[in-house]
């Protein structure tokens, strides 16, 4: 394990922990729609593999432990931050487990899932490969991985090209935002949180350093890791935020209004990649 890897071990728990108690109420995969988009898919991937245990890397708060104890009867939750274990809720109708430990040492029983996930995690790790290794040793032949909810690094290196850039304050308030967002979120943790702005860096070490994930980069690791497979997802397009939330109309018309882009959008792929802000994919062992 380099110092590196460490250090950024060590910056996740310092981050963490100071915003443990609050986490499922300020970050934005908790809000309910997201929450209806990931159950469905947790739910066609436990169909499909027949799935009874499910590994969770990076388990956090529990986003993907309180859908999975729904639809399997075992999970197993990892993350290196005690305090945010701590606000797992245990609770329901599946046996669930805590381990505080690094997900890419963690000494995961050999093909014992059928279901792996990591969500809204690889960003937060200097070196996704050993994680992605831990993943496809705790599968089953035909298991599935899902990972979700990552920097696309395509949207971070076009945002980040605007800033500060001539004409710089007549940008539409959508893209302000989003650049503000990638330029200065560091700024709103320490002010907020008293968090050192090199510290929260190095906790989201894959998107405000590395500048988050090529899908070309993370195929390679995930098929070098003895996955077979991997199709990788595109989400939340700059500007969908404004569509779906659009006061002028009613929530049907806004939501069918949101899912019509998208649609002409991943049609044109690849060269609409870069207007998608996350990217995910689902890898068979």
């Amino acid at each position: 394990m380099s110092d590196k890897y460490s250090e950024v071990i060590k910056a996740n728990i310092a981050v963490h922990s100071k915003v443990a108690a609050i986490y499922s109420k300020t970050e934005p995969h908790f809000r309910p729609e997201n929450i209806s988009v990931v159950e469905k898919i947790l739910k066609d991937l436990v169909k499909e593999t027949s799935a009874k245990q499910l590994l969770d890397l990076g388990c956090g708060t529990g986003f993907m432990i309180n859908l999975a104890k729904h639809h399997v009867g075992r999970v197993v939750g990892v993350d290196v931050t005690r305090a945010m274990l701590d606000q797992v809720d245990t609770t329901g109708p599946a046996k669930i487990e805590l381990h505080e430990h690094d997900t890419g040492s963690f000494p995961a029983e050999a093909g014992a899932f059928d279901l792996v996930t990591a969500y809204s995690f690889l960003h937060h790790l200097y070196d996704i490969a050993p994680t992605i290794g831990t993943a496809a040793k705790a599968l089953r032949k035909g298991g599935k991985f899902y990972a979700d909810l990552d920097p696309n690094f395509f949207f971070w290196d076009a945002i980040k090209e605007l800033e500060g850039k001539p004409g710089h304050a007549a940008y539409d308030p959508i893209v302000q935002r989003e650049i503000d967002a990638v330029a200065h979120k560091d700024d709103q943790m320490e002010k907020e949180h008293g968090i050192p702005t090199a510290v929260f860096n190095d906790a989201e070490y894959g998107k405000d350093v590395a500048g988050g994930f090529k899908e070309e980069v993370v195929r390679e690791i995930v098929l070098k890791a003895g996955f077979s497979d991997v199709k990788f997802m595109y989400y939340w397009y700059l500007g969908q935020a404004s569509v779906v939330n659009d006061a002028s109309k009613p929530r049907e018309e806004r939501l069918a209004n949101a899912v019509l882009v998208d649609s002409v959008l991943q049609s044109v792929m690849p060269l609409s990649r870069q207007l998608y802000k996350y990217i995910g994919f689902i890898a068979t062992k």
